[in-house]
Formats: C-alpha cells, sequence, structure tokens
C-alpha cells in the first residue's frame, strides 16, 4: 500500500499540523516531525520532545476511511501495530488502554486518533503517533510520568528512519484487514 511522508524539521504538533492542511491532505498522508514545540497526548498532556541521540517518532497518519465500522478500535489497532515493532527489538511491550505502549510499567508511546468532522459529515482521522526511541535516562527525567526508550531499555541507538519504515509498512500492510475486520478478526494481533 502507497503512503506518502511529509518531513518537518520543527512543528507545533504534527496533529494540529495534519488537521489545519487536512483539506489539502490525502488518503494515507503521513506527517512526520524532528522536533514537536507544543505535541500532545490525552487530556492536553504535554509529549515531550528532542532531536538528540538519532531522535524519536513524532508522527501523525490521514485516514480517509470509507468504513468507519471499526474506527472506534483505531487507537488500539495502532497501539498493536507500535507493540509488533517494538518485539522486533526483543522488547515485550504492554498496553495501557485506550491510548498508551508500556515496557515494564514504564511509557515508550502515545497514541491520539482525532476524528475532523464538517457537520455530521467525517472529513478524516489523524492518529498521531509519538515513539521515545533514542532519549536517554536524562531526557527521561523530563517527561512527568515514569517513562523509557528503545535506547534506554537496549542500550544502543535506534535509527529513526528504519524503525519509522517498520512501523508504517506494518500499519498499511494490516489497515485494509483492519478496516474491514475490525482487530478481532486479524492475524497480526500477537500477544
Amino acid at each position: 500500500m502507497l503512503y506518502n511522508i511529509i518531513k518537518l524539521d520543527s512543528v507545533d504538533s504534527t496533529n494540529l499540523w495534519a488537521r489545519k492542511n487536512l483539506s489539502k491532505l490525502k488518503n494515507f498522508d503521513c506527517v512526520s516531525a524532528d522536533i514537536q514545540t507544543a505535541g500532545h497526548g490525552q487530556f492536553e498532556r504535554k509529549w515531550f520532545s528532542t532531536s538528540l541521540n538519532g531522535g524519536n517518532i513524532y508522527l501523525s497518519i490521514v485516514l480517509k476511511p470509507d468504513n468507519i465500522e471499526h474506527l472506534n478500535e483505531l487507537t488500539r489497532y495502532t497501539s498493536i501495530i507500535v507493540s509488533n515493532v517494538l518485539k522486533k527489538y526483543n522488547l515485550n511491550p504492554d498496553f495501557k488502554f485506550p491510548n498508551d505502549v508500556l515496557i515494564n510499567g514504564k511509557k515508550i508511546s502515545g497514541i491520539l486518533a482525532e476524528s475532523v468532522f464538517i457537520g455530521s459529515e467525517l472529513k478524516g482521522v489523524i492518529v498521531g503517533i509519538g515513539i521515545n526511541l533514542n532519549l536517554d535516562s536524562n531526557e527521561l527525567q523530563n517527561i512527568d510520568i515514569e517513562a523509557t526508550s528503545v535506547f534506554n531499555e537496549i542500550n544502543k541507538p535506534v535509527d529513526k528512519q528504519s524503525f519509522l519504515n517498520e512501523f508504517l509498512d506494518e500499519f498499511f500492510n494490516n489497515y485494509e484487514d483492519f478496516i474491514k475486520n475490525g482487530i478481532q478478526e486479524l492475524n497480526y494481533v500477537k500477544n
């Protein structure tokens, strides 16, 4: 499945940028930034952002689905995809649903899905994904909850572009099945 990555050096929030530009963006456009100056998660919690040590994932995926039957499972679907990629780094992720992925009880990723309506018409869904790839132990102190990173867990830097490609490939390779059947019917759910 084809997707397009729009790379930004710095932005207030990839979700905000995608929302402002939604009418120009296509289904499966992905907005990736090196830095977010006002990234946030659920309940407007600030998402710490840095590009040191090779960077982290600050990403928004634009979706314009025709079938919205399973849309309420989109955050969980995305959490499972993040988890599947983390397992490739010999990590054992767990979930704090609806939107957090944890390693040993510490947050490593957060997901925020936002639907955009004009009147009663769905114009699109923006799925924001933050993944702590290369935060070191000092940077992790800037986060107001217990958090970790892939670097902190495996003691070596992670190539951001490789991780991003793995994540997007897995997300989009399973997306049509998810939209059609929801997460229960798919064989990619690996526990």
